[in-house]
């Protein structure tokens, strides 16, 4: 089956991993090897490597077509990341904490560390940890803005890819090492640009914004979907009443963060058009124009696809805590946050990216913007 887009680059072959196998950690590492760069997937849980395992490869359907049968299979997380040139951490925002603790055992100077997505201070936090654990490689830390791929299972080792977005943002942590994270990624990823900084890319993460809610105030649909009825996410479960009354409050709460911090804003239509090629004059019309989220089935329970569960304390209560920095009121991000604690009797508050846990408790805006762009990288800090 020929493959319909390609990214190779002749004599840029990269030794890449791959940690996390569901349908986004798939689509990843099928993608990448197609493209004839060496890749090893690995997952904490058995039952997303078996298939791979069973059916020699990862299958992958729509934007990207074939059969990867080159993948190799880690059964150890510190085998997998062995050798590497570029760990992608295609994981919920939810396990960040434990895998960046894992992989300070494991990584060595000179690789490059993504996370994709960081979602709303991804790489704060692991920055944080590395500093904790006093991890002295020289490594380059990063998030990306958003995840490349709109993509879904179809079954085991099977993916469609509804579209591979046609840019995403990333940036390191510090700013100085954009350079190194730029030529990585452009030897695999031409639709991958350099953001400003860590600050730019968490803001722009348009997660929060469009996962939370809708699942938090359309359950009965969801239970309808449980049910057997064929409702899909971005037709029915983002209706017109929740993206106009809601989402749309989100995205210039997030965007007022963003001006206030001085980074480049993408609002969520911005980023519809920069990422799918998509416009309208309102959320809900892009999203309805978008017919690459046609295939995107609706979720069978409030906490199915980490909508609420990982977009709640890792964008949402992280964007609320970085407004509080720069002085920005964000009632709807944290009535959102605070409907979610209620319904779930889930403290996301205490659970969420504090800025204790960022590590940059006390700072000022510019302490920030100084670190963020060129601040002192873990292995150069102090752990008196």
């Amino acid at each position: 089956m020929a493959q319909k887009k390609s990214t190779k680059r002749s004599g840029d072959k990269l030794k890449v991993t791959v940690v996390g196998a569901g349908h986004g950690g798939l689509a990843t590492a099928g993608h990448i090897a197609l493209d004839g760069h060496s890749v090893t997937i690995f997952s904490f849980y058995e039952s997303e490597l078996e298939p791979i395992r069973d059916n020699g490869g990862i299958k992958l359907e729509g934007g990207v077509e074939g059969f990867a049968d080159s993948v190799k299979v880690a059964a150890s997380i510190d085998a997998a990341v062995r050798g590497a040139d570029l760990v992608l951490v295609n994981m919920p925002a939810l396990a960040h904490r434990t895998v960046a603790s894992l992989l300070v055992g494991c990584l060595k100077g000179g690789q490059v560390l993504l996370f994709t997505p960081g979602r709303t201070g991804g790489a704060l936090e692991v920055y944080n940890i590395f500093r904790r654990y006093q991890f002295k490689e020289k490594v380059t830390l990063a998030e990306a803005q958003t995840f490349l791929y709109a993509t879904e299972s179809r079954g085991p080792a099977h993916v469609e890819i509804m579209k591979v977005k046609e840019r995403v943002r990333a940036a390191a942590l510090p700013a100085s090492d954009n350079d190194v994270l730029g030529e990585t990624m452009a030897k695999i990823y031409p639709m991958y640009t350099t953001a400003t900084n860590v600050i730019e890319t968490s803001i722009n993460n348009v997660g929060g914004v469009v996962h939370p809610a809708p699942m938090l105030m359309n359950s009965g649909l969801l239970e309808r979907a449980a049910g057997g009825e064929d409702l899909r996410y971005y037709r029915d479960i983002v209706t017109r009443f929740v993206c106009g009354g809601v989402l749309e409050k989100l995205d210039e709460e997030k965007a007022n963060v963003g001006r206030a911090f001085d980074v480049p804003v993408m609002t969520l239509r911005d980023w519809y058009a920069e990422a799918y090629g998509v416009k309208g004059d309102s959320i809900y019309e892009a999203l309805q124009n978008n017919h690459y989220y046609v295939g995107f089935s609706a979720p069978h329970h409030v906490l199915g696809y980490h909508h609420v569960l990982d977009e709640v304390p890792n964008s949402l209560v992280s964007t609320v805590n970085l407004a509080s920095i720069v002085g920005v009121e964000t009632p709807m991000t944290q009535a959102i946050s605070n409907l979610a604690c209620a319904a779930l009797g889930v403290n996301f508050w205490s659970e969420g990216r504090s800025l204790d846990r960022l590590g940059i408790a006390g700072k000022s805006r510019d302490e920030v913007l100084e670190f963020v762009n060129s601040g002192k990288r873990f292995w150069e800090a102090s752990y008196a």
